[in-house]
């Protein structure tokens, strides 16, 4: 009888040692690599953490918090920059669901859905001329406060190297609305035209009050992670 008991356990110790080899890791940590250097609108230090909820399907939370600014110096400061990028995304990994497989590959592409909000603050500049007199050139420093919520589709690849580490890029299409608040700006558009060559005017204009609204909005990046 003992030896029937020793038989059981043995085959119950195996089965749990075999489902354990088949089971993958639920939680993954995150570094989003672009948002360290975005020079779009503003740098963050954003990391994520996406939850497996069944093989097919997970959720991906991400926030960044903003700690410096990338080549902006300003005689005056009327706002010291700060700010956070937060998101949200259900993710579903088709390939998986398609062929009902519970074991990953070593390249999975995921179509997500992901809700983002942003708020930040800081110092700018913009350089404009009087429309009643184009030979003169004017520099205006003014604070602007920003948030920003919107919608993007993702597409992306998570690709494993070994059984921990991986990367995942990822493309965003989707629209988001801003808003938008200067102070202490002497620049007005209707009287103003803004000044400058190449990006710049774009760049300047992206702080303005007047870039309030909606807008359609491309996003990518590329995430660092380690499964857990």
């Amino acid at each position: 009888m003992k030896v029937n008991y020793i038989v059981i356990l043995f085959f119950l110790f195996s089965n749990c040692i075999n489902s354990q080899e088949i089971k993958e890791s639920n939680w993954i940590l995150k570094l989003n690599t672009v948002q360290l250097i975005d020079i779009f609108s503003y740098p963050t230090i954003q990391v994520s953490a996406e939850k497996k909820i069944n093989p097919y399907f997970s959720v991906n939370a991400e926030f960044g918090y903003q700690l410096y600014e990338i080549d902006r110096i300003t005689d005056t400061v009327f706002l010291k920059p700060k700010g956070f990028k937060s998101n949200i995304e259900g993710r579903l990994y088709l390939l998986k669901l398609l062929n009902s497989r519970i074991k990953s590959e070593k390249t999975e592409f995921y179509f997500g859905l992901q809700f983002f909000y942003r708020k930040n603050q800081n110092t700018n500049v913009v350089n404009y001329s009087p429309k009643v007199d184009s030979t003169k050139l004017y520099r205006d420093y003014f604070g602007a406060k920003r948030t920003v919520h919107g919608i993007n589709l993702t597409i992306g690849g998570q690709i494993s190297f070994g059984k921990k580490i991986i990367i995942e890029p990822f493309l965003g299409l989707g629209v988001f609305n801003s808003k938008i608040k200067n102070t202490n700006i002497q620049y007005n558009k209707t009287k103003d035209d803004r000044g400058g060559t190449g990006l710049v005017p774009l760049f300047q204009r992206l702080n303005l009050e007047q870039n309030s609204g909606t807008h359609y909005n491309f996003s990518y990046g590329f995430r660092v992670g380690y499964k857990l």
